[in-house]
């Protein structure tokens, strides 16, 4: 290791690319999910009943915290999601696999279930001409304003009272829900950071909410939030041609600082099964400034990057990272510029947000040699052999010997 050469670092990049999954995929095994008396798996969350003054009823929610929550002071972002016992399965599972992977933060997902739909995410009460499919309507219709009500002064209230929550705050619905979160957007924009709408009921009393935005778009010119509006590729009446009229709308007024995107994704998804793609595209939208820039690969400094990775954290909490793949991207351009103390610096940062990532470690003691850097690199290699231990790797004999060789040198 004496002689070693730039030949020697990109062979160790090269590997750190190959193999970065595998310890990816070996830290979610270390993870483990608790258990009752009687051997059934938790992990969904814990249900709490709120006594709504609003409402005049009692009303349960499922809290799901994210791993390692218990073990930190952290505080974490806070999605609200509509229809919460219909979909806490899925958006348990994906929101753990993506933080995972550094495509979202670890976030608090507070899933509100649903008692009655008709009444709580309408927006106003529909009558026998603005229903299809009863004379009658929907007499209890019209619930929306006295709901939103209830998550401003009654829910948020109580869940940032009683757990560590950042600013941050995201708002889901699908179907009455998307219609209930478009009525949220626009009646209080100030009340959720990003929204995720997933195939409205846009049809909802002739189309009532792109009739409000015509005047809610032209009237804010600045909007500074993120909303992602999708429907399956097979969405039959009353929400896929709607949508597609509501964010004609925006486009004809779009607000400064608006960052917003309508998709259709592509094959035979319906109504109903659209719901798991929409909730994985559109958490990906909306963290989608996790994402390293070509402007700051391209343009590198220590300063900016690190800069860059500050204002994340202060956006969506002490946990937000980028996705693996980006700080190896970034490392790959900077050891063909032979900037190795600026591949250093992302080196370090990467091992702080992917602390299981193992090969990350290694090739930052590997770096910390050719720069001269021993002591460093000795405690490198001396954390990689903690981290093999503790996730039963099988690397700390090799780590150990790199050790004893620097010592020895």
């Amino acid at each position: 290791y004496k002689t070693m050469n730039y030949k020697t670092i990109k062979k160790s990049i090269a590997a750190l690319i190959i193999t970065f999954f595998q310890f990816s995929a070996n830290a979610q095994l270390a993870d483990k999910i608790a258990l009752t008396e009687d051997n059934q798996l938790l992990g969904l969350g814990t249900q709490y009943i709120l006594k709504s003054n609003i409402l005049q009823e009692d009303r349960p929610i499922i809290i799901s915290l994210p791993i390692g929550y218990e073990n930190n002071k952290d505080t974490y972002p806070v999605l609200y999601l509509l229809d919460g016992l219909g979909n806490i399965k899925h958006q348990v599972g994906t929101v753990e696999l993506l933080t995972e992977s550094g495509i979202v933060p670890p976030m608090i997902i507070v899933a509100i279930e649903s008692l009655d739909r008709a009444r709580d995410l309408t927006p106003s009460n529909a009558g026998e001409d603005n229903y299809i499919g009863t004379k009658a309507g929907i007499p209890q219709s019209g619930g929306a304003p006295e709901f939103l009500e209830f998550l401003e002064k009654e829910l948020i209230p109580f869940v940032e009272s009683n757990f560590r929550t950042h600013p941050y705050r995201l708002l889901e619905g699908h179907s009455f829900g998307g219609l209930f979160s478009t009525y949220a957007l626009m009646n209080k924009p100030e009340l959720f950071d990003a929204l995720i709408i997933q195939a409205p009921a846009l049809w909802w009393n002739k189309e009532e909410m792109t009739a409000q935005a015509k005047e809610f778009f032209k009237s804010n010119i600045s909007l500074d939030k993120a909303v992602y509006f999708g429907t399956g590729g097979a969405e039959g009446w009353g929400m896929r041609q709607e949508l597609a009229r509501y964010v004609d709308v925006i486009k004809q007024n779009p607000p400064k600082n608006f960052r917003w995107k309508h998709e259709e994704i592509p094959g035979d998804e319906v109504h109903d099964d659209s719901r798991l793609l929409l909730n994985y595209y559109g958490l990906k939208f909306v963290f989608s400034d996790l994402r390293v820039s070509e402007n700051l690969i391209k343009n590198y400094s220590d300063k900016a990057f690190l800069k860059g990775e500050q204002q994340l954290i202060d956006k969506y909490g002490q946990n937000a990272r980028r996705p693996a793949s980006d700080y190896v991207n970034i490392i790959m351009e900077l050891l063909n510029e032979e900037n190795n103390l600026g591949a250093i610096t992302v080196y370090k940062r990467a091992t702080e947000a992917y602390p299981k990532y193992i090969q990350f470690l290694n090739s930052l003691a590997v770096l910390y040699e050719k720069t001269d850097q021993i002591d460093k690199a000795i405690e490198t290699y001396k954390s990689a052999i903690e981290v093999s231990t503790k996730l039963k790797l099988g690397n700390e004999e090799g780590y150990q010997k790199e050790v004893e060789r620097l010592v020895k040198n």
